[in-house]
């Protein structure tokens, strides 16, 4: 009798541990690798992600060990929207700071000698009109009004930086035409910005260079795979040949690139002092300027670092067709026709802005800026959408959230753990 109760208390408590342990197995926290990356693959948005890797050690570590699965999150989810930067001057807003450090009241008078223009870029937040919570939530966590800048100001200068190319969360700034560095800062990252010394470059880019020199623009260039580097491409041309200076973070100098011969007519050297290709953009690998009178295009291969022509195709009607570049199975290059564009849609949006042009491509979306509007046009929707019921001339650059460098597995080591250190942090 009593063995016969203490077998059924002894297997009442070995079901008891079964269940217990049968619970913990299948605890979310215990989730492998693979099934936590097909969920977050479900999940809205970038800031949502970061939110939920966040949770626990474990998490960020599925996340940031898989090269794989930021490649296929990036396919299916856009990068959000965070908004725009604009030049102070451009912006229609004026930003002030005392050089003795005091702060402003209604009584000052801007004509106070202590006061100084800031020159810093404005950002000005995208409409929301789904509100996402996270993204919202990433706008208020952000330094938006570049702080760092005003922590390393020398007081006895005037505080002015413009931006001159914005990728993956940074942004690259010049203090002025005759500056001798270049800052890098992200807004989102809440670090000290880096500097980077230009005092010499176009003095070396200038070398053996036949008529007029000129300096032209620098694209920032991150890296896909380590996103703690970047380069920076530099153009220089003269009357007829272009040349590069490329700067590389890993380590922290120039490379000035040989002359490369380009054809140019020499009238476009008399109407424009010698400018004959106008600022440049990025697309897919490439870095492209356009020839000022010609339908040609200079293109710069970002991973060979060599230059090539592309004659354009004559222009038929630039509001009604989109034309991409293709290379054809025999080696040969041509512009076919890719799709038809029709407003037909949209047509008071575009009667109230004006005609718009093109100033960025990103992530499949074609931003543009019109008399009374900044717009953004889906390529893969078509849909046209009015970003800020203003514009800022052609002086602004849209700001999107990056993916954080704490979610890469070279970065604090995460793809390297094992799953007894992730036991021991998470206890």
């Amino acid at each position: 009798m009593a063995g016969g109760r203490q077998r059924r208390k002894r297997r009442l408590r070995e079901a008891r541990k079964a269940a217990t342990s049968a619970a913990v197995a299948t605890h979310i926290f215990s989730l492998p690798d693979d099934i936590l990356r097909l969920i977050f693959l479900r999940l809205r948005s970038l800031a949502t992600l970061v939110r939920a890797a966040c949770a626990c050690r474990a998490w960020r570590r599925a996340v940031a060990s898989s090269p794989a699965f930021r490649r296929r999150f990036r396919t299916l989810h856009p990068v959000p929207l965070l908004g725009v930067f604009a030049d102070s001057e451009h912006s229609g807003l004026t930003r002030m700071f005392s050089v003795t450090g005091h702060v402003p009241s209604a009584t000052d008078g801007l004509d106070d000698p202590t006061w100084e223009m800031t020159g810093l870029p404005v950002f000005f937040a995208a409409a929301q009109r789904h509100a996402d919570s996270d993204v919202l939530a990433v706008l208020r966590g952000g330094d938006f009004v570049l702080t760092p800048l005003i922590a390393d100001h020398d007081d006895d200068a005037p505080l002015r930086w413009r931006v001159i190319d914005c990728r993956d969360g940074y942004l690259l700034l010049l203090p002025s035409l005759d500056a001798i560095q270049f800052a890098t800062v992200n807004p989102l990252a809440r670090q000290r910005p880096d500097y980077i010394d230009i005092s010499d470059v176009d003095v070396v880019a200038a070398e053996e260079h036949r008529g007029q020199f000129v300096s032209l623009d620098v694209h920032m260039l991150p890296s896909d795979e380590d996103l703690m580097s970047f380069r920076l491409v530099w153009l220089f041309h003269d009357e007829s040949r272009v040349r590069a200076a490329v700067f590389s973070s890993e380590d922290w100098e120039w490379r000035v690139l040989p002359w490369v011969e380009v054809v140019a007519p020499r009238e476009e050297e008399d109407d424009n002092g010698g400018e004959w290709l106008d600022f440049g953009t990025q697309a897919t690998g490439l870095v492209c300027w356009g020839f000022k009178k010609q339908q040609r295009m200079l293109t710069l291969d970002t991973k060979t670092m060599e230059f090539s022509v592309w004659e354009l195709p004559q222009r038929l009607n630039p509001e009604d067709f989109w034309l991409r570049h293709s290379l054809t199975v025999d080696g040969a290059e041509k512009w076919v026709l890719d799709d038809i564009l029709g407003y037909s849609e949209e047509p008071e949006l575009l009667n109230n802005v004006g005609t718009p042009d093109v100033v960025a491509i990103r992530d499949g979306f074609v931003y543009l800026v019109a008399s009374e509007a900044v717009l953004s046009l889906c390529l893969k929707t078509w849909k046209l959408e009015k970003l800020f019921p203003r514009n800022f001339g052609e002086y602004f650059y849209p700001y999107f959230m990056s993916w954080p460098c704490s979610l890469v597995g070279s970065y604090g080591k995460f793809a390297a753990l094992k799953d007894q250190d992730v036991a021991t942090n998470d206890a």
